[in-house]
């Protein structure tokens, strides 16, 4: 199975072009699609959130750094006019200024979607320590519904519209430096990723993309390409170098 790497994330390169310099840092992370006369119609995955980030440094207390870890699905490749559906993990030394009622040493869970007029989410949840998340990203009647279980409740759920055939599933280790830095993150894995297309493609598992810094077995199929699944994809400790 063949995969590429590169230092840079080319399919955020969009979304941090039109930021302020040095606002935002996207690390670790990866890529897979587009699929050949195919598009995503299910994905799940799963995460055991890492240690939230150490080393955290903020000079101005209204400019508060936040860290998001998340995997998306989207029609285009990182473009800022498309819909981004994805459910956040998201972190800040200041939690309240994010909206979350979580301690500086536990993470805040939401599902999510971006869309060129703004972000679509619910409210933050804690995350209780070492618990297991999954997640189920849905396309059903033109419309994409997000679902965020832990423990087996659901804790967090949004439908939005669908823009256009979902094509590509991306993750992004997305630091906001604010007045400060995001520190280091230690290492964590995606779990279960599983993506179902409409149709077969039993080329799909070569689009993976992994960045410098994560790792993986890849993709396999048993049913000649229709679904593919990854028993993890491995993010290496991320410190947002540059940032």
């Amino acid at each position: 199975m063949r995969f590429a790497y590169a230092a840079v994330p080319l399919a955020l390169a969009m979304r941090a072009a039109a930021t302020t310099k040095d606002s935002w840092a996207f690390g670790n992370g990866f890529y897979s699609g587009p699929a050949t006369n195919a598009h995503i119609t299910r994905a799940t995955w799963s995460l055991v959130p890492p240690a939230v980030p150490q080393g955290v440094k903020v000079q101005d207390s209204n400019d508060q750094v936040w860290v998001s870890l998340w995997i998306g699905l989207q029609h285009t490749n990182g473009d800022d006019n498309s819909y981004l559906y994805q459910p956040l993990l998201n972190w800040s030394p200041d939690q309240e200024s994010q909206g979350c009622s979580a301690s500086a040493k536990e993470w805040c869970v939401a599902a999510s979607t971006y869309t060129p007029k703004g972000q679509n989410g619910q409210a933050y949840v804690t995350v209780p320590k070492n618990a297991k998340v999954d997640f189920e990203v849905v396309v059903t009647d033109k419309k994409v519904t997000q679902t965020v279980t832990i423990g087996g409740k659901v804790v967090s759920k949004e439908t939005d519209d669908l823009d256009a055939e979902l094509l590509y599933l991306y993750s992004g280790d997305e630091c906001y430096t604010g007045s400060g830095n995001c520190g280091t993150l230690e290492a964590y894995s995606w779990e279960n990723i599983t993506i179902h297309l409409n149709t077969p493609d039993e080329l799909f598992g070569e689009t993976l993309f992994l960045y410098k810094g994560s790792n993986s077995d890849g993709f396999t199929s048993s049913d000649n390409g229709k679904t593919w699944y990854a028993d993890s994809i491995n993010i290496e400790q991320d410190t947002w170098t540059g940032a």
